[in-house]
């Protein structure tokens, strides 16, 4: 968000965001950036809510960043959140949707989500509501050819995800660090580097793994179940405020993305690749995109312990392997700076301005 309110063209972003244990505290994030506190979580009615209060701002571009679980849990909430998208097209305003994932490529039963008719229809009508808008960015590159051929959408763009760059130095502890991020749930395979870290433990003692983030909010107390069971050489960090990643990232020797599925492209990853770090990932069709942009990762099959051991174990003690992926992942990273992706932004609203 910075790096766009710094773009000449952009004279003021109101963010519209979720309240935080209720409160509705209105925040400057910088003398271009307005954040407000507007609607709840699974509480449709307060969602939309969200429509009067972009009648109210009257901007000159609506730009929606979403994906298919944005709002909540509940399947109504998310529906009517990603309704907004028609409802402003209704009315004339200039949108721009920037969608994370498909659900008509997600593995609903990875997600904890049941493969019903219901569903699938809801994702289908969901998709199309998104698809109202005039501009649609993914961050996916397959996913713009997806729902150009599916949908014939012409409006479709690819934007990278984006990510800062840190080169500094790394911090080098007694042990070597495996690190796991995120908000974590069902998908993400945090019993799958368990697993693998024990069975690495009985070859190396010199090795910790650190697991940083907390549980995702549509699934709460998920990470807390693995905590609290006290696990030897297994640090659980809990939620890791910003100003403490680079800290976090930086005495990392690889960081591991161990999913079943991954919905969308991966901010971890990008994460990984902005400070220079050594990845080893699942191998699904979206990580294995990064990889073929120019990123560089050690890819396993998804739930493969003994396979994922050994890579960790090939990124931890060999240094060459480590030195290769943590240059290409830095020069990957610089390709997709923040300054980049918002140029593209600023372009893209531009268009819509002038069309």
């Amino acid at each position: 968000m910075k790096e766009l309110a710094n773009r000449p063209t952009i004279d003021t972003i109101y963010m519209l965001v979720d309240t935080v244990n209720g409160s509705k505290e209105k925040l400057r994030e910088g003398p271009k950036v307005e954040v407000l506190r507007v609607w709840k979580a699974d509480n449709p009615f307060s969602i939309l809510g969200i429509v009067l209060q972009i009648f109210k701002l009257n901007p000159d571009v609506v730009h929606f960043n979403v994906h298919f679980q944005s709002y909540g849990r509940s399947r109504l909430a998310n529906f009517v959140g990603l309704s907004l998208v028609f409802l402003c097209r209704l009315v004339g305003l200039r949108v721009v949707v920037l969608v994370h994932n498909l659900g008509e490529k997600v593995d609903l039963e990875k997600v904890r989500l049941k493969p019903t008719l219901l569903n699938r229809v809801g994702i289908l009508v969901a998709t199309k509501l998104i698809l109202s808008a005039p501009r649609v960015v993914v961050t996916v590159r397959s996913y713009a050819e997806y729902l150009r051929k599916r949908y014939n959408h012409r409006g479709v763009l690819y934007i990278p995800h984006g990510t800062s760059v840190n080169d500094s130095p790394s911090i080098d502890p007694d042990e070597k660090i495996v690190l796991m991020f995120g908000h974590m749930g069902p998908s993400k395979g945090l019993p799958v580097i368990l697993r693998a870290f024990e069975e690495l433990k009985k070859e190396r003692d010199d090795v910790r793994l650190v697991v940083a983030g907390s549980s995702h909010p549509n699934f709460p107390g998920y990470l807390e179940e693995f905590a609290k069971a006290g696990i030897p050489k297994v640090d659980f960090l809990g939620y890791v405020p910003e100003e403490d990643l680079s800290r976090v990232f930086r005495m990392a020797d690889v960081v591991v993305i161990p999913y079943f599925a991954a919905t969308g492209t991966s901010g971890v990853f990008h994460l990984a690749c902005g400070y220079g770090r050594s990845v080893v990932a699942s191998d699904l069709p979206e990580l294995r995109e990064m990889v073929a942009e120019g990123a560089s990762a050690l890819l396993v099959p998804p739930g493969d312990v003994k396979a994922l051991k050994a890579a960790i174990l090939e990124v931890l003690f060999n240094e060459e392997v480590a030195k290769q992926m943590s240059e290409k992942n830095l020069m990957f990273a610089k390709g997709e700076r923040w300054s980049v992706v918002a140029e593209a932004y600023e372009e893209v609203f531009l268009g819509l301005l002038n069309s």
